[in-house]
């Protein structure tokens, strides 16, 4: 069996998904995905909530994420975790790329 590897950041490594694509699943398993998302200026995801806790790693540039109508600004390295069935939505002023487990 080999590894899969590739690069979500500037790496030796391939980028796992086309450059134009802005959602690539890297890992499903037992109802659980690891998620990798890109974001442009302006754009972002609209109030929605998860059944189970969720985990947001901005691995580049900065979002604004509202969880049950609390807006705090993220940085690259930041994380954060929404506890389960709580409303959230980001916006991202500038490009984003985040990691998100669910």
């Amino acid at each position: 069996m080999e590894a899969i590897s590739g690069s979500l950041l500037a790496g030796p490594h391939a980028h796992p998904s086309p450059s134009d694509a802005t959602t690539h699943v890297l890992l499903r398993r037992e109802g659980h995905n690891i998620i990798h998302k890109q974001f442009g200026p302006g754009q972002g995801m609209a109030p929605h909530h998860a059944p189970h806790e969720v985990l947001v790693v901005v691995l580049r540039g900065e979002l604004d994420i509202t969880v049950s109508d609390h807006s705090r600004h993220y940085v690259a390295g930041d994380y954060v975790i929404f506890p389960a069935g709580a409303v959230h939505s980001l916006h991202c002023p500038e490009e984003a790329q985040i990691l998100i487990y669910r």
